[in-house]
């Protein structure tokens, strides 16, 4: 982890302390991607992926979203939301095949209002048989590390 915080291009996050009844189970670090495995007691894991290539957010829609704290006016299904957590905003989606997942993809809402020549750090959190909750408890965790 230690190698991983001195040679990426940007701030990596990690729990501050890790929930109750889970585990790291493993990371991987290469190139510029790092990825960390929780496993709780029940069979539930949680991926933290930190990866600049992650795609797909609309920052300014994000932006909006935080500067007016209200529902964006794209169509979002019931599958796929805009979620802020403590000092992350990102979009949440939901997938049931093969098994129940919740995906998480998200950025620093610091970093949304900074100026960071375009290159704002995305991450992402990939829930496996977890429930929205057990994901937003462990984004509470998440913090720099310095």
């Amino acid at each position: 982890m230690s190698q991983a915080k001195r040679e990426l291009p940007f701030p990596v996050i990690f729990p501050e302390n890790v929930l109750e009844d889970w585990a790291i189970e493993e990371t991987i670090y290469e190139d510029r991607l790092l990825v960390t495995t929780f496993k709780n007691s029940e069979e539930g894991r949680i991926e933290l992926v930190q990866d600049q290539n992650i795609q797909g957010l609309d920052v300014e829609q994000l932006r909006n979203y935080v500067l007016s704290n209200d529902t964006p006016n794209t169509e979002f299904t019931k599958i796929q939301e805009i979620m802020e957590v403590n000092d992350y905003v990102g979009e949440l989606a939901y997938f049931m095949e093969p098994i129940p997942t919740v995906q998480f993809t998200f950025v620093s809402k610091n970093d949304l209002f900074a100026d960071v020549n375009g290159n704002i750090p995305y991450y992402q959190l990939i829930g496996k048989e977890v429930s929205t909750e057990e994901l937003r408890k462990f984004i509470y965790t998440l913090e720099v590390i310095t």
